[in-house]
């Protein structure tokens, strides 16, 4: 999905832009107290945030030094993916902050946050200035359900939520709930949608920077055929995306057990997944279910209070995994290899480092049109060297090296191994003798003469036969390399 994964690393690079740049207006306090401005902050592992605190003479603590370390001066850097506490002492007060390391934390609402409480109690719109004072660093917003009724099935709580998320910038998505048993009412469930954001939110391509969400969770899906449920769900994406929007599927693990979702991944369709544990975990990112596909969304808790939006503990909480800068830096990873001589069976592989990180190594073999054979590559070497001396190339052989690459603690991306592209990013290694482009091992006048037709644009080369003929390595084959061919022939 690499068009979709893009869009979505360009929205992680703006909801970063955005946890770094914020400016919060301090919280009063006394000068023998001590306060810290917003109850959560979003750090990426090997990043920095600076806590705003007042107070004096202040210490500063993290509940979990494996996760986050913070420096006397508020300054919390991102050590691997967790949840830690940091806390702020002024003789004997103190103040504590949440810290998200590696992920960012949202919430999502609609009118049920905006009209009523768990507790039945009548609570007012959601109040976005305090939403952003709490660090949320994102939400997403019911926009309606089904396909009847217009505009009676828009939710009441739809435009104040966005005018909330405008005001404060925080960037924030939609999601449209299910009720279509086919494909049919799918995509009058698309067009409902479609007309709400005309009708209500006409600016909506400039504002929304998360995706729309088909939230499909009714109880009758459980018993559909699969191939019914991923066409259904595809019907409503593909109508929204040919709107030109980002989409995204809402569901929990029977739902998604329901759907073909490898189909939906191929379709540019991202996945939000609703699984609430007891005590959730935030040291590795969550999968599917059984599989191994981790969702761009957890929805890890239905309970959640963000004063503002949930006092009472009615608010989902959910968080979006970041891509480490690490992962940057991880693009610029490339090998490069010594070339084999003649009867001597060994390589050298090198490749560039990246500050704590730890590498696969890999061989594949390359047939004389140049195909490289990745689906059966080697796996040479792991670890944390940046070399390797390959002891069983064969002479005549040519092969493709490359490597993956990752951070301790850095899997939060789920295509992010996918930047490591092995074709893109590895080295030939050509074990032929100079001038045999017959690759029959041996220079003849037969590689002479092909030499100077090549020469003479009368004959093309693959890479392989490219890289014997051009004996002085100058990147092009040229009449010299035909005349030292003929001599290396007659010896």
């Amino acid at each position: 999905m690499l068009r979709k994964r893009y869009k979505f690393i360009v929205l992680i690079v703006a909801l970063l832009t955005f946890v770094f740049s914020i400016s919060v207006t301090s919280a009063s306090a006394s000068s023998a107290g001590v306060s810290i401005s917003k109850a959560h902050y979003s750090v990426q592992i090997g990043s920095t945030v600076k806590i705003d605190a007042i107070g004096t003479n202040i210490t500063w603590s993290s509940s979990d030094t494996s996760v986050v370390t913070v420096n006397r001066l508020g300054e919390v850097k991102g050590i691997s993916m967790g949840k830690a506490t940091v806390t702020a002492k002024s003789g004997s007060y103190s103040a504590t902050t949440e810290i998200s390391c590696g992920f960012y934390k949202g919430i999502d609402v609609s009118s049920w946050n905006g009209e009523y409480s768990q507790s039945g109690i009548y609570t007012g719109p959601v109040n976005w200035k305090s939403v952003k004072q709490q660090g949320i660093d994102f939400a997403f917003i019911r926009a309606g359900y089904g396909w009847e009724d217009y505009p009676y099935q828009v939710d009441s709580q739809l435009v104040n939520n966005i005018n909330g998320c405008i005001k404060y910038d925080i960037p924030f998505g939609l999601y449209f709930y299910s009720y279509a048993t086919n494909t049919d009412e799918a995509v009058l469930e698309a067009d409902y949608l479609l007309r709400i954001l005309n009708d209500y939110c006409p600016d909506s391509h400039n504002k929304l920077s998360l995706p729309i969400v088909y939230d499909v969770e009714e109880e009758f899906i459980y018993t559909m055929d699969s191939t019914e449920l991923t066409n259904i769900v595809l019907a409503f994406c593909n109508k929204i995306k040919a709107a030109g929007y980002d989409t995204m599927i809402y569901g929990n693990t029977a739902s998604f057990n329901n759907m073909n979702l490898d189909t939906l991944k191929a379709n540019d369709v991202d996945l939000w997944y609703a699984m609430w544990p007891y005590t959730p975990q935030f040291k590795e990112p969550e999968t599917i279910g059984k599989t191994d596909i981790v969702p761009e969304v957890w929805q890890y808790a239905s309970d959640g209070t963000v004063p503002g939006a949930g006092d009472v503990g009615g608010v989902d909480v959910n968080l979006i995994y970041m891509l480490s800068t690490q992962t940057e830096l991880f693009k610029n990873t490339k090998t490069t290899a010594s070339q084999a001589t003649q009867g001597v069976s060994k390589a050298t592989v090198k490749w560039n480092s990246v500050n704590g990180a730890s590498y696969n190594l890999y061989r594949a073999n390359v047939s004389s049109s140049g195909k490289i054979d990745t689906v059966n590559a080697l796996k040479l070497y792991s670890g944390t060297k940046t070399t390797f001396t390959d002891n069983t190339v064969k002479y005549g052989k040519s092969y493709y090296y490359y490597t993956d690459t990752s951070f301790s603690g850095d899997y939060l991306d789920p295509d992010y191994r996918k930047i490591m592209s092995g074709v893109e990013k590895g080295s030939y290694i050509y074990n032929v003798k100079n001038g045999d482009v017959t690759l029959d091992g041996k220079v003849s006048l037969l590689d002479a003469i092909i030499i100077q037709k090549h020469a003479l644009a009368a004959y093309s080369f693959s890479d392989i036969q490219l890289f014997a003929a051009d004996y002085d390595k100058s990147g092009k084959v040229n009449l010299s390399d035909a005349i030292t061919a003929q001599k290396a022939a007659n010896m």
